[in-house]
């Protein structure tokens, strides 16, 4: 966070992400390939508009199809109307049109791989494919950072006492390039539950970081959504 930045409420992010994702319909949850990505991301980049951020996202062609993070909010000079772009102080170029400042959240999509049983090789694939994302939140200099992920019918992975938190709690114990006030939200859909759920923890800003992590929501979801809805 910057000088004079008020901090996200990621507690609120979570609970509107929630409320939009949980009543539509039409979006199946025993697959979870680019349209539930699609759904997701839209919604992110949504929530960034209505703050005011520019937001944009891999699929997003107006800035890049390949940026680092899946989904990032950042905070961009606006351009006044008939104002040549100059965002690298080049007149007329189309990109970047305008000044970037910062980044102010990224965020990550990651369905691992579908299965039910436990201790096998895709139970302990869907661990280690979302993990390898989380690793990149980790390096964003980014204040907010958001990881989504299913445990989808595994048994162990969801919850507080969960593989996947367990997990995310260790590998940010491990890190040593943290900055004081970083702050996660953890998105996790437990397919056995049909609960949508957030989890948040941060960054000391001094002291010991024993990276608490707490619920903040737990919303039952239906079978279906509709990707496309707004």
């Amino acid at each position: 966070m910057g000088k004079g930045q008020p901090a996200l409420d990621l507690k609120l992010l979570f609970d509107e992400f929630a409320a939009s994702m949980v009543r539509e319909r039409t979006l199946m949850t025993d697959e979870r390939l680019s349209a539930w990505t699609a759904a997701v991301k839209s919604r992110l980049v949504r929530l960034g508009k209505r703050r005011g951020y520019s937001p944009f996202a891999t699929d997003d062609r107006r800035k890049s199809a390949a940026y680092l993070w899946d989904v990032a909010w950042c905070i961009e000079d606006k351009r006044r109307r008939g104002q040549p772009a100059s965002g690298a102080g080049i007149e007329g170029l189309a990109f970047p049109e305008a000044p970037y400042r910062k980044l102010v959240l990224t965020a990550e999509v990651e369905w691992g791989r579908q299965g039910q049983r436990p201790h096998t090789q895709v139970f302990r694939q869907n661990l280690e494919e979302v993990f390898r994302d989380f690793y990149k939140l980790m390096d964003a200099r980014s204040g907010s950072k958001v990881m989504v992920y299913t445990t989808w019918l595994y048994p162990e992975q969801a919850g507080l006492s969960g593989l996947f938190l367990r997990g995310f709690r260790q590998i940010l114990l491990d890190y040593d390039s943290h900055l004081p006030g970083d702050r996660y939200l953890f998105i996790e859909f437990d397919d056995r539950k049909r609960m949508l759920s957030g989890y948040l923890t941060e960054v000391p800003r001094r002291g010991p970081r024993p990276f608490r992590i707490r619920c903040v929501g737990s919303v039952p979801y239906p079978r279906r959504w509709d990707p496309n809805h707004t």
